[in-house]
């Protein structure tokens, strides 16, 4: 199908029926050969349009304005819809390498005991994998709380970083409420230079036991920010909060987003699927069609009419 990008421009064809009885007349007026017409004999009465070679010299002029004009208005091929990509997302991991993701009450995918940090490392690697077109950024969680690496489409890099984590890496206590401060803080600054906020997944296995800020005051922050958490607890079941503090679950389900009770491998590998489900839906408008320029061919067809039509001319006039 064509289209055009300035149709409007079509409406000089219009002028065609009013310039055609106009060049008819100049072609047939003109003498054919100034060797074989002597102007004392007049034209023949009988003769009334043009004839033979100015009937093609006429359709080569109107076939070269006609292509020239719909040149101008820009034409287009406009082949089959395509499918719009859908646009990268930007997702912050919050970590917890607390000295606790040592603990070895995991099993690997041969059954054998395996730390809480290693299956992590693992897990994530699902994760980055099966969303490639998505921004990450890294936080972690130890005595306090820092970015190991800023959002990036590198996951090679990402990847690297996340298997340097180590229980333990930077203390021995578990700052959550001051994580979830630092990544609240960087959503909220995203937010007020107009960008679209990442998704905030946290992934520890224990209770705020350090930092500053506790989770209570981290939820009341995300419920007025209006961020939604989620969380991937990798505790064991009877692990819990100090007296008054909101659960992993309650951070999650108090602010929007969910919770993931990660008691085992195959629970913990299921955070995609979850994750998956709060993913906004594909907008099945967003779609495009092909689109291939078609104005050189009309131009070159407008020029090429132009070319033989001054040849012709010069033929008739000889």
């Amino acid at each position: 199908m064509i289209g055009f990008g300035s149709p409007w421009v079509l409406l000089l064809l219009t002028a065609l029926p009013v310039i055609y009885p106009f060049w008819a007349r100049r072609v047939r007026d003109r003498a054919p050969s100034r060797l074989l017409r002597h102007p004392a004999l007049g034209r023949d009465p009988a003769d009334r349009g043009p004839r033979g070679g100015q009937r093609w010299l006429l359709a080569l002029l109107l076939l070269a304005l006609t292509s020239l004009v719909v040149a101008l208005a820009r034409p287009v091929w406009v082949g089959e819809s395509l499918q719009a990509d859908e646009p990268a997302r930007s997702i912050v991991l919050l970590v917890d390498a607390s000295p606790s993701m040592a603990s070895r009450d995991f099993r690997d995918a041969e059954g054998r005991p395996a730390s809480r940090m290693g299956v992590m490392r693992e897990a994530l690697d699902a994760f980055i994998t099966a969303h490639p077109r998505d921004r990450f950024s890294l936080m972690v969680v130890t005595d306090s709380a820092g970015t190991l690496v800023p959002e990036t489409d590198d996951h090679g890099a990402l990847r690297f970083w996340i298997e340097q984590l180590e229980p333990g890496l930077d203390g021995s206590a578990t700052a959550l409420g001051d994580g979830l401060a630092v990544a609240m803080e960087s959503i909220a600054e995203r937010r007020e230079r107009g960008e679209a906020p990442p998704q905030l997944l946290v992934w520890t296995d224990g209770v705020n036991t350090g930092g500053e800020m506790s989770p209570a005051e981290a939820l009341t922050l995300a419920r007025a920010e209006n961020i939604e958490l989620f969380t991937v607890n990798l505790a064991p079941g009877d692990a819990g909060p100090a007296s008054g503090e909101p659960t992993l679950e309650d951070l999650a389900r108090l602010s929007g987003g969910e919770a993931i009770a990660a008691g085992d491998r195959e629970a913990l590998f299921s955070v995609t699927d979850v994750i998956e489900r709060h993913e906004p839906e594909a907008d099945a408008r967003d779609t495009r069609r092909e689109r291939h320029s078609l104005l050189a061919w009309f131009l070159a067809l407008g020029l090429a009419a132009l070319l033989a039509a001054q040849f012709l001319n010069v033929r008739l006039a000889a």
